[in-house]
């Protein structure tokens, strides 16, 4: 957890789902000590929509203004962070978005948590997706007291990171096993090969128990056990998400693509379809800085 020194809260401020962000905020920054937490809403202000009856600077003043009201009035009421932790709002109006990448781009925000409702999957999906460091969504049910992490794992490099992340999050609420899920898919043309199917799904995942045995050699687990479960699923999300109902968990962390900063500034579809589907707190694990570069051109168009 002393990964997430600086964390990033959006408000949408047309839901439930802020309050329980600021909820898991919370408890965020107290398990990780945080230094820093910063409440961001944008826009859009009234003079973006062109022929609104008044779109006048004293119109956005006297929005900007309300803006701001509501997000110290959710602030106040359900944020309780850490003693020394420092609170700050922040309200982008316009071209919010790309302000808000901007915003990340100069910043030293090591997470983001922002809530999940029907009206916002879509920028819910553009935010992971194009964040520079990993971001926490969470819907408006969500409970703090998870107790049931399942992390979703390929068995690579960067699946590593989200298995470390995951161990931050069980130890510091003394949660002592982990759930390692891999989804697999059968080959196509696999019925060509004359090993009868249930021995080729025996086979298969003997030989990933054997990879995950190796690839947990490579992780300080800090004494928590875990469990590897191995399941044919045709669609991997799908596998995860049934995987995460028949365990009841209560929190998923997860890897973005790729093995280099780049690459995992984007979403892979597996994890865009997890983050869009799922109903509990969802972690997108990413690197610190991931895709600065991909930022910087993103933003080309958009000076701040």
């Amino acid at each position: 957890m002393k990964r997430f020194k600086n964390l990033l809260v959006h408000l949408d401020l047309e839901g439930m789902q802020d309050a329980a962000a600021i909820r898991y905020a919370s408890a965020v920054s107290r398990l990780g000590h945080s230094r820093r937490v910063e409440f961001v809403h944008i826009g859009p202000t009234p003079a973006l929509f062109a022929g609104t009856p008044d779109d006048s600077p004293a119109r956005t003043a006297a929005w900007l203004r309300q803006a701001n009201a509501e997000v110290e009035r959710l602030v106040k009421r359900h944020f309780r962070g850490p003693a020394g932790c420092r609170s700050e709002r922040k309200v982008f109006g316009g071209t919010g978005f790309h302000d808000l990448l901007d915003h990340l781009r100069r910043g030293d925000t090591d997470l983001i948590i922002v809530g999940k409702s029907e009206s916002n999957e879509g920028f819910v999906e553009k935010l992971v997706r194009k964040a520079p460091c990993s971001v926490m969504v969470v819907s408006s049910v969500a409970s703090v007291a998870y107790r049931r992490i399942l992390v979703p794992t390929d068995l690579s490099a960067h699946s590593a990171q989200a298995v470390e992340v995951a161990v931050a999050f069980a130890r510091a609420r003394k949660v002592k096993k982990l759930v390692c899920f891999n989804g697999y898919q059968i080959p196509y043309g696999q019925h060509r090969s004359g090993i009868p199917r249930e021995q080729f799904l025996k086979d298969t995942e003997a030989w990933r128990q054997k990879r995950f045995e190796e690839f947990r050699q490579r992780i300080d687990l800090g004494g928590l056990t875990t469990e590897f479960v191995c399941r044919e699923s045709p669609l991997v999300a799908r596998g995860i998400l049934q995987e995460a109902e028949r365990r009841k968990s209560d929190l998923l962390v997860m890897g973005a693509r790729g093995m280099d900063a780049l690459a995992a500034a984007l979403l892979g579809s597996t994890t865009a379809q997890v983050v869009r589907e799922s109903p509990i707190p969802t972690l997108v694990v990413k690197p610190k800085g991931a895709g600065r570069g991909l930022l910087d051109l993103l933003l080309e168009d958009h000076p701040s």
